[in-house]
C-alpha cells in the first residue's frame, strides 16, 4: 500500500488537512487478533497522519502501531498515558502544548476510544477548547457481544465491573437482574476470575434469566459465544480463564 503512488500522495494530502485543521482522532485498538486487516482502510489511512497520542499504556500503543505498519518511526511517536492517579487531567498540558500544530490521538487499550475506558475525559476537553472530534470505525466488543446476543439491542446499559464485596456483588447482580427485564445488561469481569465469575453468575441468577457469554472476540477459530438459560449452563462448560469475555443478560 505504501509503495503506490497515488496512496502516498492521498496520505500527504491527509496529513497536510491533519495539521492546518487541529483535530482529536478517536482510534481504535484491536480486540481480538493484532492484524491491520481487522482496521478499515480510512481508518489506518488517517492514523498514518498522527505521530502524537493520548493513550492508556504506552507499549500497548506502540505495539499497535508496529501492527499497522505506521510509517513513522517508533522513536518519532510522542505519547502520554491517561493516568487514575491525576484524576485523567494530566494530559490537558499535552493536549495544549501539540493540538494546534498537530493532530492527535486518543487509543484505547483494546476496542473503541471513550467506550469503557476514560478516553471521554480528552473528549469533553477537546469539545470544551472546540476542537474537532473525529471518531474513526472500528471493532468495540460490547456491541459485537450484543449483536450476537440474540437480546434486546434497542434498550441495554453497561455496567462495567461488578463490586469486588461478596455481598454487594451479589446485590449488584440482583439489581441488574431486575433491570434486565426491560433493558439488556452488560457487564464484564477480569480475565482472571472469569471461570469463578461464570459459577457465581449460574449459582445466583434465577434459572428464567437469559445469560449471554462472548468469548475471545475476533479472534480467529477461537471466538465462542454462547445465549442460552441459566437452567441450561454448567459450571465449567467453557474455559475461560485469562480470556477477555463480555457477559449479557435479559429477562
Amino acid at each position: 500500500m505504501l509503495n503506490n503512488p497515488c496512496y502516498l500522495i492521498k496520505l500527504v494530502f491527509n496529513f497536510y488537512n491533519a495539521l492546518t485543521n487541529p483535530s482529536l482522532y478517536l482510534v481504535p485498538n484491536f480486540i481480538g487478533e493484532f492484524s491491520k486487516d481487522y482496521l478499515p482502510p480510512r481508518t489506518i489511512e488517517k492514523i498514518y497522519t498522527i505521530r502524537h497520542f493520548i493513550v492508556e499504556r504506552e507499549k500497548t500503543a506502540r505495539a499497535f502501531l508496529k501492527a499497522i505498519g505506521h510509517p513513522t518511526p517508533q522513536d518519532e511517536f510522542v505519547c502520554i498515558e491517561l493516568n487514575k492517579h491525576d484524576n485523567y487531567s494530566g494530559f490537558k498540558l499535552f493536549f495544549d502544548q501539540y493540538i494546534n500544530d498537530f493532530p492527535i490521538g486518543v487509543l484505547s487499550e483494546a476496542g473503541l476510544p471513550a467506550i469503557a475506558d476514560p478516553g471521554h475525559e480528552v473528549v469533553r476537553y477537546a469539545h470544551a477548547k472546540q476542537v474537532r472530534v473525529v471518531p474513526l470505525s472500528g471493532s468495540s466488543s460490547l456491541f459485537l457481544a450484543l449483536m450476537a446476543s440474540g437480546f434486546n439491542g434497542q434498550n441495554f446499559q453497561f455496567n462495567g465491573y461488578l463490586p469486588i464485596d461478596s455481598k454487594d456483588r451479589i446485590l449488584a447482580l440482583k439489581d441488574m437482574e431486575y433491570r434486565a427485564r426491560k433493558t439488556t445488561q452488560i457487564f464484564m469481569e477480569a480475565p482472571y476470575r472469569n471461570n469463578a465469575f461464570l459459577e457465581f453468575l449460574i449459582k445466583n441468577l434465577q434459572h428464567s434469566t437469559q445469560l449471554c457469554v462472548a468469548v475471545d472476540l475476533e479472534k480467529d477459530g477461537k471466538e465462542t459465544i454462547i445465549s442460552k438459560p441459566i437452567r441450561d449452563w454448567k459450571p465449567k462448560e467453557i474455559e475461560l480463564h485469562k480470556k477477555p469475555c463480555i457477559y449479557i443478560i435479559a429477562g
